[in-house]
């Protein structure tokens, strides 16, 4: 496997530091990155790395999060789920932070190219931005998923950092952004040009209380996702003591979060990241994000490798008409999960580089909107897009 030489020389291995008594524990199961070991990635399912970066953060101990999340996500225990996991350990920071940047574009690039999922744990979150530039391999555009309370568009102008980072993957040239989703984000925390910019781009961002009311109706926005990005300042204080916002999700709802994510066939990268040990006093922060882990990698476990244009069988076809519209709108519905799809059309027909994005994960709800004459909000937003 000589394409590890490309980015291998990039990692610091970890010292491990616990003994895990249990044969089961997930510390004993993962093939981890040690001074006399770097793990073999052939089969490899999924590979784990930290970022310990934190020179763009307002908390300057952010580099250390990578570290203490895994000391509680290894003592977790694996359920015997066919995945194979490896830890790459920790890309440490470089003489600036785009040298820092730099190291996880070429790591996860290279993941990509072998059809590894990436899951990455920061470190602050624009190192989303360097996550999401290494997709310039695919040669087409991606959709970026953000679970956060705040739509961190900030002044392009500015440098990079956590509260701007959103805008500089919007503006960035060449672009390979397709959609852009915010999950969770709260009214009164943002900016009203922010929300105002996403209507205009035909992105989408959903409410906090929305959500909550039924958390559900996160599958389909993760199901859509190439890269998802959460910031752990998505949930509710009392549920993350290291977390600045009384508001939020619950543990257990970004727990849920995480393994829809997880069970995403799109999604091939997930950062973890805005988490300060040094505002977590016994931990419990930590132990959530270990657990947000936990449940991705469970989730992964659970793919379908469900796509309805590449085998009808396994679905149903509903066609509905729309008054004043020409076009019918096309929905599939998965004999084997109950998951539902719509088809959007454009001139330019589906081949391309937008290819890949005229079928949209939806639910049954954007189903029988339609059935009832109303143009589901997604499939205009994606048409509008499409042409």
């Amino acid at each position: 496997m000589a394409w590890i030489d490309d980015f291998s020389y990039l990692l610091t291995p970890l010292e491990l530091t616990e003994e895990y008594t249990s044969e089961f524990s997930l510390g004993k199961y993962i093939d981890i990155h040690t001074d006399d070991n770097f793990p073999d990635l052939e089969a490899v399912d999924v590979v784990i790395f930290g970022v310990c970066e934190s020179r763009r953060s307002t908390n300057d101990d952010v580099n250390r999060a990578p570290d203490r999340i895994r000391e509680k996500l290894y003592r977790l225990y694996h359920h015997g789920r066919d995945i194979k996991i490896a830890d790459l350990g920790n890309i440490m920071p470089g003489e600036y932070p785009h040298d820092t940047d730099s190291g996880v574009k070429t790591v996860v690039k290279s993941l990509l190219e072998h059809n590894i999922v990436v899951l990455i744990l920061g470190g602050s979150q624009e190192l989303t931005f360097a996550n999401y530039s290494a997709y310039e391999i695919l040669e087409t555009t991606v959709n970026l998923a953000v679970v956060d309370s705040v739509v961190d568009l900030g002044e392009f102008r500015d440098d990079l950092s956590p509260d701007n980072y959103l805008s500089k993957i919007v503006l960035h040239d060449p672009s390979y952004l397709f959609n852009l989703s915010v999950l969770g984000y709260q009214t009164y925390l943002n900016d009203p040009d922010s929300l105002s910019l996403m209507e205009k781009l035909f992105f989408d961002v959903h409410r906090l209380g929305q959500l909550k009311a039924d958390i559900r109706l996160t599958e389909p926005l993760l199901r859509n996702a190439d890269v998802i990005s959460f910031d752990i300042n998505a949930v509710s204080r009392g549920h993350s003591p290291a977390g600045n916002n009384p508001n939020g999700f619950s543990g257990e709802q970004i727990c849920q979060i995480a393994r829809y994510a997880g069970m995403s066939d799109k999604a091939s990268s997930i950062g973890f990241y805005n988490y300060s040990p040094q505002l977590d006093n016994r931990g419990t922060t930590a132990e959530l994000l270990s657990q947000m882990v936990w449940c991705t990698i469970d989730g992964l476990s659970y793919r379908q490798k469900e796509y309805p244009l590449l085998n009808k069988n396994n679905f149903v076809e509903y066609k509905v008409h729309m008054p004043d519209n020409q076009e019918e709108i096309v929905f599939y519905k998965s004999l084997r999960t109950d998951k539902w799809w719509m088809k959007v059309p454009y001139a330019g027909g589906m081949d391309g580089k937008l290819g890949r994005h005229h079928l949209v994960p939806c639910n049954y709800t954007e189903y029988e909107l339609a059935t009832q004459g109303e143009l589901p909000d997604m499939w205009w937003k994606t048409y509008q897009k499409l042409g």
